[in-house]
């Protein structure tokens, strides 16, 4: 793939010299999909490139864009369809949707590329096929595979990987009706991993074993629509975003005891309407949740709000007691803590912006709005 590399030159030197020190974060930019009044999905016009964009904070702590290099990816899915390596090396980046120039229409996709971020500004190396709709994708705490969720196309996607590059993919298919693989996580154990299953209501389990992928066969009913997947630190608990079929209602979050089987639901909390990132501190004690708050519903709704809402809540013992709120981006997607967990960082689409909050324990505060060069669909810090 031809890559057209865009570095961003008007940071400070300050900025520059804290990036090369600190853990990566990576914002993957949809530059194809915006929502009309109607709430549908469109092409912008101008048309310009997908992107991934590395981020690094300047010298107020507001975080912004560092280098970017052109990459597809797409807003359709959770918005956990990049990741980093446990190094920091390797981005992978997956692609659910892509711009039909012909017929003028967004269309599924089904790239995963693969971006060194080694280097002074970051390059793709490889890109393959998964299955159509790929949105999350997970590498294995060893290193040695990749999971992608493959969305409208109802599989998964298994490859074997060796820190650069990906084998040929392996397609796991899923038992009853198609429900949209949505959000995945794989245990610390690497020998266990969960898929939501938005449309279906229901979560799997997958045992992993080398290259084997099987599907246990009871999986966890959880409803409404089941989405992103966040695990504790220790992986002790799963976090799972409750985002709903569309009506407009406020959404959930549901946490499951992984400690022992079966796993449970062993509490559920209610959240403003479309939960869609969400991340979990880097010490474990808070978790985060950017909310659509209706930004993705018509215009002419009564429950529709231009700006969606984040919700911090603290996080012990399996139990979630919400803390603060302040307001979000403009149909926000990704959210993640930064590394040394004092910030917050919020994707939005319809700004192309990356919001930076405050976060001291107790209050939120808004320091701060940066531009992205696509909408903000998928956002990852390295762990």
């Amino acid at each position: 793939m031809k890559a057209l590399l865009a570095v961003v030159s008007c940071l400070s030197l300050g900025l520059a010299a804290t990036a090369a020190h600190a853990q990566v974060v990576v914002s993957a930019n949809d530059a194809h999909s915006v929502l009309n009044p109607e709430a549908k999905q469109v092409l912008p016009q101008p048309l310009h490139a997908d992107t991934l964009s590395v981020l690094a904070p300047d010298a107020q702590g507001r975080w912004r864009v560092r280098a970017s290099v052109e990459v597809p990816t797409s807003v359709v899915g959770p918005p956990t369809a990049v990741t980093v390596s446990a190094d920091g090396r390797i981005a992978l980046v997956a692609s659910a949707s892509r711009a039909d120039d012909a017929r003028q229409a967004i269309t599924p996709d089904d790239r995963l590329s693969v971006i060194d971020l080694a280097g002074a500004a970051p390059r793709v190396v490889q890109q393959v096929h998964a299955t159509p709709g790929a949105t999350t994708v997970r590498i294995t705490p060893d290193g040695r595979h990749v999971l992608v969720a493959g969305g409208v196309s109802g599989t998964l996607s298994w490859y074997r990987f060796d820190g650069q590059r990906l084998s040929e993919g392996q397609v796991i298919a899923l038992p009853g009706e198609p429900g949209f693989p949505a959000g995945l996580a794989i245990l610390p154990d690497g020998r266990h991993a969960l898929v939501s299953l938005w449309k279906g209501d229901r979560v799997h389990v997958l045992d992993l074993d080398g290259d084997t992928v099987r599907v246990e066969p009871e999986p966890i009913a959880l409803q409404p629509g089941p989405w992103t997947i966040r695990l504790t630190p220790d992986g002790r608990y799963a976090v799972i975003n409750l985002l709903g079929h569309g009506e407009g209602k406020p959404g959930g979050l549901a946490v499951l005891d992984l400690a022992a089987r079966p796993y449970r639901v062993v509490q559920t909390v209610a959240v403003p309407n479309a939960p869609e990132g969400t991340d979990i501190s880097p010490d474990g004690r808070y978790l985060a949740v950017v909310s659509q708050n209706g930004s993705a519903m018509p215009q002419q709704s009564p429950l529709y709000h231009p700006r969606g809402v984040v919700t911090v809540f603290a996080l012990a013992d399996g139990h979630l007691t919400r803390l603060a709120q302040a307001p979000g981006t403009l149909w926000p997607q990704g959210l993640v803590f930064t590394p040394d967990g004092k910030r917050i960082l919020v994707q939005g689409v319809m700004d192309r912006s990356l919001r930076t909050l405050g976060w001291d324990g107790k209050a939120l505060t808004v320091q701060g709005d940066a531009p992205l060069p696509g909408g903000g669909a998928d956002i990852e810090r390295q762990r």
